[in-house]
């Protein structure tokens, strides 16, 4: 087996080159071949996946990387490992995947995976999801100011920025082809159970089951907010009379007045609405330590 690692060497503060130092020995010490190389800016990692002919791409950062070679492998053959070395690492954290060289290495060489489906936003893929809004906003004000290396403190500036000015301009649902909400104040699609790094603001989703879940948030303030960044941890956030949960293949949002709400896929800046969303079930093929070992 050919393995090819894809470091993101800033990511966790600079972490990374360690971490994937780390991969690379305990992969040659299976006795599988390796070829180690760092991106150079954004948009690199989804470079070098395009013109990998490796067995395995590695990725060792954040969810953005790994977004960024997701949307550089061809569909189809190739597994796709993830060693979390970036801020929120959320698709690790909703595939059981440590933050450990060797555990990883040994998932590789035992061909363990899972298939996952894949989310895509016009002719962009995603694992994670996608929010329009809040989210989004701070998303986009981070990015204003990213420097060379990113850690949590780096969202605070952001974040707080966002929840004292933002308007929360509203948006018009549609799933399925049928209109959801035609107010929602903040807007998400979910493949996973996480959004904004750590909230489980879509709680029934499962990155497997060919659905995307969508949380439709209404009736936004500042104070409102901060209830609900407590309520969405405990059962029946989903049932509360501000929010709509729903689930579907087909996701439409669109500005519902003048103002287009921010839009953010997978944690990176996505432009503005309006945005289609649709699901690829099972399109990926994820090496975790609760997965199959792969059939030859």
């Amino acid at each position: 087996m050919r393995v090819h690692i894809i470091v993101n060497p800033v990511s966790g503060g600079g972490r990374g080159v360690k971490l994937a130092g780390a991969l690379r020995a305990a992969l040659e010490g299976r006795g599988l071949s390796c070829h180690l190389e760092r991106t150079l800016q954004a948009g690199h990692a989804r470079q070098l996946a395009g013109g990998s002919d490796a067995n395995c791409v590695a990725v060792v950062g954040g969810d953005g990387t790994v977004n960024e070679v997701l949307n550089g492998l061809a569909e189809g053959g190739r597994m796709l490992a993830v060693l979390p070395s970036g801020t929120a690492n959320v698709v690790a954290r909703e595939l059981g995947i440590p933050r450990n060289a060797e555990v990883v290495a040994r998932c590789i060489a035992e061909a363990r995976t899972r298939r996952m489906d894949v989310g895509r936003c016009g002719e962009r893929r995603f694992l994670l999801g996608a929010g329009a809004g809040l989210d989004a906003e701070v998303v986009r004000r981070l990015s204003l100011r990213r420097g060379r290396r990113s850690s949590v403190l780096h969202w605070v500036p952001p974040a707080l920025a966002t929840f004292l000015h933002y308007d929360f301009p509203p948006i018009r649902a549609t799933v399925d082809g049928r209109v959801a909400s035609e107010s929602a104040q903040y807007a998400i699609v979910g493949n996973c159970r996480y959004s904004a790094g750590i909230f489980p603001i879509t709680p029934e989703a499962r990155p497997d089951d060919g659905l995307l879940d969508v949380c439709l948030i209404h009736q936004v303030s500042l104070l409102r907010l901060l209830r609900l960044l407590t309520a969405v941890w405990r059962p029946g956030f989903t049932k509360r009379d501000d929010v709509v949960y729903l689930q579907g293949r087909e996701v439409v949002f669109e500005p519902a007045g003048d103002e287009a709400a921010p839009l953010q896929v997978d944690g990176d800046p996505a432009g503005r609405l309006p945005a289609r969303f649709g699901i690829l079930p099972r399109a990926v093929e994820l090496v975790t330590p609760q997965g199959r070992r792969r059939s030859s």
